[in-house]
């Protein structure tokens, strides 16, 4: 069986990262932030560092507080829905935002973005 996929959007990420990155920008009421994040198929949400959380002003601590657990880690976050907008493609999302300032990681996870893209990484051509 063959198939034959199409994309809508081509993007070249550096193969020096350590991770797929793609450009996104979240969007709150007027407030608007453009940013880098990992692509994470094993993370359960997407997940972005406090401060831009804060850069939107929305009051974190009014959001959905959750904790997260992985295998060596435990932290907690704050839900909350925004717009979220990776390589033009723009949608409404639940997304988290780390309640530890010190943690400045940036992922898209399963719920919110990979559940509603469809995706194809070429990873030898970047």
């Amino acid at each position: 069986m063959r198939h034959n996929l199409r994309f809508s959007q081509c993007h070249r990420y550096s193969s020096t990262d350590q991770a797929v990155t793609v450009p996104v920008v979240l969007m709150s009421g007027d407030k608007k932030i453009g940013l880098t994040a990992s692509i994470d198929t094993g993370a359960s949400h997407c997940m972005f560092e406090r401060a831009y959380g804060e850069g939107l002003e929305i009051d974190l601590e009014q959001g959905d507080r959750i904790a997260f657990h992985t295998a060596n880690s435990r932290f907690e976050a704050f839900g909350h829905e925004i717009i979220l907008s990776v390589l033009g493609v723009e949608f409404v999302s639940t997304v988290y935002f780390f309640a530890d300032p010190e943690i400045d990681k940036n992922v898209l996870g399963r719920n919110g973005w990979l559940d509603r893209v469809q995706l194809g990484i070429v990873d030898y051509e970047q």
